[in-house]
């Protein structure tokens, strides 16, 4: 039904819109939208990654509401598009993200040598190679979807090094999204894997405790990419929240 509402997934940092291919995949029939971050896979760049602009941006490009899921960076995204334009969001997923990433004293959930910044010039000097690495990583405790892995990093390697690597990091190093939190009053799920050290569980229980509708589900043995290394048990989760949502996709 045309008036069925669509979901949209946004990716992280250095990544493209085809890491989601096989929740997509796992989501059908539903309509499912995966836009590319500005700078990241075919999308334009203009030599400004500001976090604020883009979630304008996406919801300017957004007909009507929708159900919003956004990854570690597109999860920062996803936040600051649900506070500015809640008529916009029926629903909020964040995996393995953050209101912000780096420690502080009033925020000791965050990460005080984020690694993230340590992974920028390996990704500058050879994107295909340590873009494999990242990837075959998040199935370190996961033998299954072997296929699926291989999937996807025939099409992330295929690509080159994302122009805004260096400005979407220095943005998202920087961001702090903890005073939008309480505005958000959507429902909301959070997906964390209980063996990610990029953005650790504690940073889901920090969201859990500030986002009003929140709750929070650990994925065992997941990393930081839940929805590649346990694809099927992700797309489940997150099936069963949206159907309990007003409006859900239409999945049959």
């Amino acid at each position: 039904m045309s008036d069925t509402p669509p979901i949209w997934l946004l990716h992280g940092w250095a990544a493209n819109r085809h890491v989601f291919d096989p929740l997509a995949e796992r989501l059908q029939p539903a309509a499912v939208v995966c836009p590319n971050l500005p700078g990241h896979g075919d999308a334009a760049y203009d030599g400004h990654f500001d976090i604020d602009i883009i979630a304008n941006q996406y919801a300017a490009q957004m007909p009507a509401a929708v159900h919003l899921l956004g990854w570690s960076l597109g999860g920062l995204i996803a936040l600051h598009l649900a506070a500015r334009h809640p008529h916009k969001v029926l629903s909020l997923c964040l995996t393995a993200s953050f209101a912000k990433l780096q420690a502080a004293p009033d925020y000791p959930a965050g990460l005080t040598q984020p690694a993230l910044s340590k992974m920028l010039p390996l990704f500058q000097q050879d994107y295909a190679k340590y873009i494999r690495q990242f990837i075959q990583l998040q199935f370190l405790y996961s033998k299954r979807h072997t296929d699926l892995q291989e999937a996807v990093l025939a099409k992330l390697t295929a690509a080159s090094a994302p122009p805004a690597l260096a400005d979407a990091l220095n943005a998202l190093s920087q961001a702090d999204a903890r005073p939008l939190l309480a505005q958000i009053r959507c429902p909301i799920l959070l997906l964390f894997g209980d063996k990610d050290t990029l953005t650790p569980p504690r940073m889901g229980e920090y969201l859990q405790q500030h986002l009003p509708r929140s709750r929070l589900q650990l994925i065992p043995g997941a990393v930081h990419a839940p929805f590649l290394s346990h694809a099927d048990e992700f797309a489940a989760h997150y099936r069963n929240f949206l159907l309990q949502t007003d409006r859900p996709p239409a999945f049959r």
